[in-house]
């Protein structure tokens, strides 16, 4: 950068502002989550009421990663080169008016293009916020920040689980959440647009599309960290998305429950992985300031944890009463909540501010279009497969254990790399005019 680039103000935010865009980020998080769990809840209700298979339902699952995927890059490279909460404001109300949609569905095709329709709103929401928060808190504070940001994701998973199950329980239409739950959204995405935001850190002369841009996107791949947490990240999303999008249907046929309660017992579990997502962000922070490759390390250590809970879970499920199913569930959502104040905090530490979104959104997009997109088809293909019903959704997740082991290994390998490749960043950036 030149000198009159330098000149510039540093970018700063007082604490209430710092706080307000926290705020603001972490209840639009969980409104998207809680978008995506409330169709969780209502797929058997959807089966009998649009009369499709488990194929079906998995497409259905599986076209909101898709509409994800497809745009998450184009949409990274318009937050890193216009505005953050522009660009917020505006995903928040397409993924609303696309949630209400949702409940307008009639047919199987009109249920698969309102979700990828909310896909799209929502694909680059994580990136925006996490990338936002990176710069509006200091580096030392970087995972509890993103800890508490991470609470919208099992948050909102919970509050979709929970109260989408009682309204569908309590009115007989399934319709009904997708229509409550797109009012927030529209409120939230508003406020979006008055929130602070920093200046767009650009290379002297260079555009929008430019060369020395792109080198740099595809300089991403050249550090090594960067590389095994993206695969990692497609493993994970493959078993979280997947497990968290049909468990409710399962617990329904295996368990002869109504939505409600189906929804309750996912969601209370869910909603204790508040505790991890803030554990998890403390616990890394702390560590970090006596060894700063402590969030690859701790990452590593969550990710087999998961797969030995899950791979008890799975064997067992059907079998164990609904007590024993909910408590291993809480373990393993405590566990799974650690994920996000570590991946929100070890992407940015190996970014450069200038390319952050850009990272990010390349990681997303491998995640949901390699990963989340595959999970929930291939389970209700295997469960039509195998003749439907509780067994059959069971079946489908016996696939998710070898996939949770890899995810593990990728996160071990990382941790090998990711310390070097942190300490090269710098987070200087600057005040938006």
């Amino acid at each position: 950068m030149n000198s009159a680039v330098e000149d510039k103000k540093m970018y700063e935010t007082t604490k209430g502002q710092a706080i307000s865009i926290l705020v603001v980020m972490t209840i639009l998080y969980m409104i998207n989550y809680a978008d995506r769990s409330i169709l969780s809840v209502v797929l058997q209700q959807i089966k009998i009421a649009l009369e499709i298979s488990d194929t079906e339902l998995g497409i259905v699952q599986s076209v909101f990663s898709i509409g994800v995927g497809l745009f998450t890059i184009p949409i990274a490279w318009i937050v890193d080169r216009w505005s953050r909460r522009k660009s917020v404001g505006i995903m928040a109300l397409l993924w609303s008016a696309a949630t209400f949609a949702t409940g307008l569905a009639w047919n199987f095709a009109s249920l698969v293009v309102a979700r990828a329709f909310v896909g799209l709103g929502e694909d680059g929401f994580s990136t925006s916020g996490s990338g936002w928060l990176s710069l509006a808190f200091k580096k030392e504070k970087r995972s509890i920040v993103t800890g508490i940001f991470g609470i919208g994701s099992v948050g909102g998973s919970a509050l979709g689980l929970i109260v989408g199950g009682i309204l569908v329980a309590k009115t007989g239409m399934w319709q009904i959440p997708f229509y409550v739950f797109a009012v927030p959204g529209v409120i939230f995405g508003i406020w979006a647009f008055f929130l602070k935001d920093y200046k767009t850190v650009k290379s002297e002369g260079e555009a929008g599309l430019s060369k020395e841009y792109l080198k740099k996107w595809v300089g991403l791949f050249k550090i090594k960290s960067f590389v095994f947490i993206t695969l990692g990240q497609i493993c994970f999303a493959i078993v979280y998305f997947t497990w968290l999008g049909w468990v409710p249907a399962f617990i329904i046929r295996a368990y002869n429950v109504d939505a409600a309660q189906a929804g309750s017992i996912v969601g209370v579990a869910a909603l204790t992985g508040v505790l991890g997502s803030v554990l998890g962000g403390f616990i890394a922070d702390y560590w970090h300031k006596r060894n700063k490759g402590a969030r690859g390390y701790m990452m590593a250590i969550v990710q087999f944890l998961n797969m030995i809970i899950l791979g008890i879970i799975v064997y067992f499920m059907g079998v164990m009463s609904i007590p024993t199913l909910m408590a291993l569930m809480i373990v393993q959502m405590i566990i799974v909540a650690f994920v996000n104040p570590l991946i929100f905090s070890l992407l940015p530490d190996i970014t450069e501010p200038s390319h952050r979104m850009a990272g990010q959104g390349l990681m997303v997009t491998f995640a949901y279009a390699a990963g989340a997109a595959i999970g929930p088809w291939v389970v209700g293909a295997v469960s039509d497969s195998v003749g439907g019903g509780a067994e059959g959704i069971r079946q489908g997740f016996l696939w998710l254990l070898p996939v949770a082991l890899l995810c593990a290994i990728f996160y071990t390998i990382n941790s090998k790399f990711y310390p070097a490749d942190s300490a090269k960043v710098s987070d200087r950036v600057y005040a938006e005019k």
